[in-house]
């Protein structure tokens, strides 16, 4: 049997790609070029470069923008016209109301690096097909099935654990939810490739995720960090093509890879009797290529970046570790739990949710607006970027009692259920998975898969933290902790 080698990593070519993935748009760009108009305070220029570019700040100075601003701040940012919602009101107004009027703003762009033209980064048409197509993959009869595969999965992991272990929580939570979008998503075994992906993506997340805002001309920054960055794209891009070919050569499986593929040839008439026009049929390889990314990368991290601040919270919390063990306890009474479970377990995901409150693993949204907004008797220009932070509002005083206290209790209602509306905030102050037309949809496999995972190891597992453990916040493009998360494993 001979092993194939695989060719040194271009990374000039790599650089190309990239590129040319950044630069591709689906609809103009506009841009804001009034000089018309009167534009709203905000600070200067100068602290948020130094916030967003050169320090780890950026979410802490989301929180003051906030707080110094209760309605919208302005501020230009590399030569962009920018304007921080900071008003439930207004985030609503913008996000819902004009949601499509809207297109992403210049962190996601700058993505495209290494997601293409996916789900998370596509625009208007494009976006809405997409979305059409992948959308049964994400019913709620089809979670259920996952269910199962998330809990299997868990256990075969929990094998791995040893009582008195360190690990990086981290790490071990990105390996673990890798495998789980593996097999549900895409029929495969990942774990052989948890650690080179997991590699790969601090490098891209941690070298170039600040560098991100600057959108197209993200790879032209002349940082260390860039080579590392590029490494991983061709990394990365290697194991996903690996796991399409794979994939076709088993043939139709019926998970999410197997709709993706065959949505290339989808001709077929619609129910109205015609075909799709050109530019509105199926997946060409780029495409599931894109897909394929969008899903393993952004499915396993938000994910594991949010059980690894849920690990955190639970060992400073031991008030609430117990509160959470007395339900999984009385309710699985050391059985796996399954997808009838979950109304069950409201202490569990009202654990989960206090966990994405105060750490949400997506900190911060952007969009570029497509024609003129008023907000607050200010107008804000076609072109103009929009910022809201899901750090800075879920932490506002103004919205959350003891808004920086870790209480899930505010997530159950009067009858004990859990409910997203129970801690009384405002409909603009809430929006861990983003909003209309945009909003997350694997929201509900992420909600599933959170809860089955801490449901399965919190009635074995109460982790601590390593003492002397420096914990620290590094916006990339999801929020993770800098070092890791240094724990040890104790067994109940």
């Amino acid at each position: 049997m001979t092993s194939t080698v695989e060719p040194p990593i271009d990374l000039r070519e790599t650089a190309r790609i990239a590129m040319a993935r950044i630069g591709h748009t689906d609809i103009p760009i506009p841009k804001d070029r009034r000089r018309d108009i009167a534009r709203p305070p905000g600070p200067s220029g100068t602290r948020l470069l130094r916030s967003f570019i050169f320090g780890d700040n950026a979410p802490w100075f989301m929180v003051d923008l906030e707080r110094n601003y209760p309605t919208l701040a302005y501020f230009k940012l590399i030569g962009e016209h920018t304007y921080a919602l900071n008003s439930p009101d207004a985030i609503v107004d913008v996000y819902i109301g004009h949601g499509r009027d809207t297109m992403k703003g210049r962190g996601l762009q700058g993505t495209k690096a290494v997601l293409g033209n996916g789900l998370l980064t596509s625009e208007g048409e494009v976006h809405l097909r997409n979305r059409r197509l992948v959308q049964p993959a994400f019913h709620r009869e089809r979670i259920a099935g996952y269910a199962t595969d998330m809990v299997d999965l868990t256990l075969a992991h929990e094998t791995t654990w040893q009582d008195g272990q360190e690990l990086d929580m981290q790490s071990d939570m990105s390996t673990l939810t890798l495998g789980i979008v593996g097999r549900t998503l895409f029929g495969a075994d990942l774990s052989g490739d948890a650690h080179e992906i997991g590699d790969a993506l601090a490098g891209l997340l941690l070298g170039m995720g600040r560098y991100l805002v600057l959108g197209p001309n993200a790879l032209r920054v002349p940082v260390p960090a860039r080579q590392r960055a590029l490494a991983s794209f061709a990394r990365i891009d290697r194991i996903v093509d690996r796991v399409i070919e794979q994939h076709r050569a088993k043939g139709d499986t019926g998970d999410m890879l197997s709709m993706l593929i065959a949505a290339e040839e989808d001709d077929e008439p619609d129910r109205g009797g015609s075909a799709d026009p050109p530019g509105r049929r199926g997946f060409d390889d780029a495409q599931v290529r894109d897909e394929a990314m969008t899903l393993i990368l952004a499915g396993h991290e938000t994910t594991a970046m949010t059980m690894t601040w849920t690990w955190m919270l639970l060992a400073q919390n031991p008030a609430a570790a117990e509160w959470l063990h007395e339900e999984v306890d009385t309710v699985l009474g050391g059985r796996a739990p399954t997808m009838e479970d979950m109304a069950a377990l409201p202490r569990t995901r009202a654990i989960v949710a206090e966990a994405i409150r105060l750490y949400p693993p997506a900190w911060i949204q952007g969009r570029r607006l497509l024609t003129d907004v008023e907000v607050d008797g200010w107008t804000l220009p076609s072109g103009a970027i929009t910022l809201i932070s899901q750090f800075a509002l879920h932490r506002s005083p103004r919205w959350w009692e003891s808004s920086l206290t870790f209480m899930p209790q505010r997530w159950i209602d009067s009858s004990g259920a859990f409910s997203e509306e129970a801690p009384g905030q405002p409909r603009g102050a809430w929006f861990p998975f983003g909003w209309g037309n945009r909003r997350c949809i694997g929201e509900q496999f992420a909600w599933t898969e959170a809860t089955m995972i801490l449901a399965t190891l919190a009635q074995r597992w109460r982790p601590e933290l390593v003492p002397g453990s420096d914990i620290s916040v590094v916006p990339a493009v999801t929020l993770r902790s800098r070092d890791g998360m240094p724990m040890v494993l104790r067994r109940r």
